[in-house]
């Protein structure tokens, strides 16, 4: 969504919350798997073109809206699968077995994260992932980096941004970027849940 909002294309948008079971795994999945078996959230309807699983979609949003250069595909690449690293290690305690209470879960999970947030800020160079215009993999790191801080805000957890002084600097340039003003005024960011409904 940020991708879209930052180059003002207009989309349809299509989400699940508590209706999920009817609407995703009853309504909508059963249709676009006829298109394409491999379907899960999120997805991409263009024209005939159904393209499903988060790096896919990014890396998709970032080629048709201009926003990859192929001169940094490698390096992006990396960053998009380092951050899925951080993000399937995260699932673990949003989408964990119920009943476990969340803030011992990410008081654990964060260790963990200091590990991959390490990584990604050696690898950063600066002011965004692979230079000085942002790719599809910041506004994947931007996204987990603010659900780490607002998520840790929520459960008194710590988390130091500050740690990591050139994600902290991606983090709040895209944060101020004008292009990126209504997204932070949308819908989906102020009120969507973040992860698990």
């Amino acid at each position: 969504r940020m991708m879209l909002y930052s180059t003002k294309t207009n989309y349809k948008e299509v989400s699940y919350g508590e209706d999920a079971k009817d609407e995703w795994f009853a309504g909508d999945k059963t249709k676009l798997s006829a298109k394409n078996s491999m379907i899960n959230l999120p997805y991409i309807v263009d024209g005939d073109t159904i393209v499903t699983q988060s790096n896919s979609c990014l890396l998709f949003l970032g080629q048709k809206l201009g926003i990859d250069k192929a001169e940094f595909f490698i390096h992006n690449h990396q960053v998009l699968d380092q951050v899925m690293d951080l993000r399937n290690d995260l699932m673990k305690i949003v989408y964990g077995p119920a009943g476990n209470p969340f803030e011992p879960a990410l008081v654990k999970h964060m260790g963990g994260a200091a590990t991959h947030l390490k990584k990604l800020e050696g690898f950063c160079v600066g002011p965004y992932m692979c230079g000085t215009v942002a790719q599809s993999g910041d506004y994947h790191v931007f996204e987990m980096i603010d659900q780490h801080a607002m998520m840790c805000k929520e459960s008194g957890v710590a988390f130091n941004l500050g740690d990591y002084p050139k994600l902290a600097a991606l983090h709040a340039k895209m944060k101020a970027d004008p292009a990126l003003k209504a997204y932070f005024f949308s819908e989906p960011y102020a009120r969507y849940a973040v992860n698990n409904a």
